[in-house]
């Protein structure tokens, strides 16, 4: 047993604990919350009349564990707490009061008297009177992840009578906590408020039940961050034990520090650049030959001849044709009747 050694006295203050009082401070994580919640629902299904009470607004992401929906904002007062009125300056540093003699009480018209009995002589003259009710009826107040008493915001500064006179339990893991309870179990070492409760759970005599361990599941994920941060054997074995609970992982909790930024589409690789390119399927504008003209050249005797291609230069199959007019060519043609037959 891990904190064995640290509960003897709340062992034995807990069997006879009627009504008990779970305190959570302000701001508190899914951690503190599912630890808060788990030694409630323990102590419920033990048939102790309990409360939960912190002064945070329930957000969305909380709203997965179990229990969440008992969690209140103020203190509810219950019966059988004692007013004690408390006289300043008349008591000796012996406890006892020099002056007074007795004290008695009466009732007159609906109101209570005191009546203080001061001996001759002497002078009781009280410098302040300060009411305050003991208890406000709680058997037992846990305190869970707090360093002080002043960390539960307005659940202790609107109800500071109801954390005097009882019994404080203070669970914590953090290395400021100022023990400020009557048992302390303030555990520096565990990488959770969970881890530590999955232990205490075990110690006082109490069995897991599968919402208990999933809520303690999740408050061990988000403080260890998916068990990448002290996750030590311990948070393994802690894991372990609610798993055959019956607990339920959460899912993967991403930490706003972890998340990383979405990176923008890559506009995708232009391939037209490798595509060849689409012919026009316009007529092209062809360029027209130049007509080239026969050029007369004279040869020696002065005759005008016109230029012909060579041979060689003429395509194949064709032979050069000369131009000249034969003479009997230019001569008109008489036919004759006779001539045809």
């Amino acid at each position: 047993m891990k904190y064995d050694s640290q509960i003897v006295e709340l062992k034995n203050l807990l069997p006879t604990a009627k009504s008990i009082f779970i305190a959570l401070p302000t701001g508190s994580s899914i951690d503190k919350l599912a630890a808060g919640l788990a030694l409630f629902l323990t102590l419920e299904s033990s048939g102790k009349q309990v409360s939960i009470v912190c002064d945070d607004n329930i957000i969305v992401g909380q709203s997965h564990l179990f229990g969440i929906d008992h969690v209140q904002k103020n203190v509810s007062s219950t019966e059988g707490g004692n007013l004690t009125l408390t006289l300043e300056g008349v008591a000796a540093s012996d406890n006892t009061i020099p002056a007074l003699e007795k004290l008695d009480w009466s009732a007159e018209n609906n109101n209570l008297n005191l009546v203080f009995h001061v001996l001759p002589g002497q002078t009781f003259q009280p410098a302040r009177i300060v009411p305050k009710y003991q208890g406000s009826g709680f058997s037992l107040i846990f305190v869970v992840g707090a360093v002080n008493l002043n960390n539960l915001g307005n659940v202790y500064n609107q109800n500071p009578q109801a954390f005097s006179g009882t019994h404080l339990v203070n669970i914590d893991n953090q290395v400021s906590n100022t023990s400020f309870g009557q048992t302390n179990i303030v555990d520096t070492q565990a990488s959770s408020l969970s881890e530590i409760m999955v232990n205490l759970i075990s110690d006082l005599g109490f069995n897991l039940d599968a919402d208990t361990a999933s809520n303690l599941l999740s408050g061990i994920f988000e403080a260890t961050n998916n068990l990448t941060n002290q996750a030590s054997a311990d948070v393994y074995l802690a894991v372990a034990n609610c798993l055959r609970a019956g607990g339920k992982k959460p899912g993967v909790v991403v930490s706003p520090q972890q998340q990383q930024p979405v990176s923008q589409p890559q506009a995708a690789y232009d391939w037209s650049a490798l595509m060849p390119k689409p012919q026009d399927q316009s007529i092209p504008d062809f360029a027209v030959p130049p007509v080239v003209n026969n050029t007369t050249v004279s040869d020696q005797k002065g005759t005008t001849q016109s230029e012909q291609p060579s041979p060689e230069e003429l395509p194949v199959g064709e032979t050069v044709t000369s131009e000249t007019v034969e003479p009997e060519w230019l001569t008109p043609k008489i036919f004759k009747g006779s001539s045809l037959g």
